[in-house]
């Protein structure tokens, strides 16, 4: 039969975390899913682990790039595999709690207007280490308030209706960082959203893979791309406009002090 929700991860070069996030999926209580893991070329070990995780489960599907495509079109050609009702995100290096699948999809069954569903993360460090929990904001109306002064979700977590990409699109590839945002505000624009206040994804920060530290400026100035074509093309109402300016001013400061001051408050 099948299967009702495709997983959908991008990894390049994570030996080091794959095993874990991998695992932690196969483990779900939920097991009535495919897992689509798109490898972007990589040069370490990930491709042997993978090949590995393939012959253990038959749920595991691996696709591998003939060259590197980078994270955004890497996701696409894993979302053009996801022929399911459901589909979830995951990255190589966060750890899904065993109830998370089940959860997400209990949720979206009970609530048909919601289009997408994320959930609040347990912040981990570099070697796996608990830091703190981060809530978002949860139901479709604080979502839709505060989503243009910054994005309400936090990407590995979401679940959403293969419908809804149907109508939207897919991610832009002219998003190298905040892919996600962009595809966000597309989605919110037409459907109602939400975040699950437990905590079900264990959440690498201040790793290699976290952009939030990493190419900082680029992914802010792609954020602030991504809101104006919210208010020029996604159907945002250009009052909301003075959403903009704290962003713009956050943009302004130095990159050096922004690492700083994320490292040490944000997450």
């Amino acid at each position: 039969m099948k299967p009702s929700l495709s997983v959908v991860m991008a990894v390049y070069n994570q030996a080091e975390t794959l095993n874990p996030a991998v695992k932690s999926i196969l483990e779900q209580s939920f097991p009535d899913f495919a897992l689509v893991i798109v490898d972007d070329h990589s040069t370490d070990e990930t491709p042997e682990l993978l090949r590995q995780w393939r012959l253990k489960d038959k749920r595991v599907k691996v696709i591998t790039n003939s060259r590197h495509l980078g994270l955004t079109k890497s996701l696409n050609v894993g979302l053009k595999q996801a022929k399911t009702r459901f589909i979830a995100r995951m990255d190589g290096d966060d750890v899904a709690m065993p109830e998370r699948l089940k959860r997400q999809r209990d949720y979206l069954l009970s609530h048909p207007k919601i289009g997408l569903l994320g959930t609040a993360v347990r912040l981990i460090d570099e070697a796996g280490k608990p830091l703190r929990v981060k809530q978002l904001p949860s139901s479709p109306e604080t979502i839709r308030q505060s989503i243009l002064s910054g994005c309400p979700f936090i990407h590995p977590t979401w679940m959403l209706r293969k419908s809804v990409l149907d109508e939207v699109g897919v991610y832009n590839e002219a998003f190298s960082y905040a892919q996600d945002y962009d595809l966000a505000l597309r989605i919110v624009s037409r459907f109602l959203t939400a975040n699950l206040l437990d905590p079900l994804l264990n959440y690498r920060v201040n790793s290699g893979e976290t952009i939030s530290l990493k190419h900082l400026k680029q992914q802010e100035w792609l954020a602030l791309r991504a809101r104006w074509l919210a208010l020029t093309k996604y159907g945002y109402s250009i009052t909301e406009a003075w959403r903009l300016v704290k962003p713009v001013l956050s943009f302004a400061v130095p990159a050096g002090i922004k690492k700083l001051v994320y490292a040490r408050y944000y997450w």
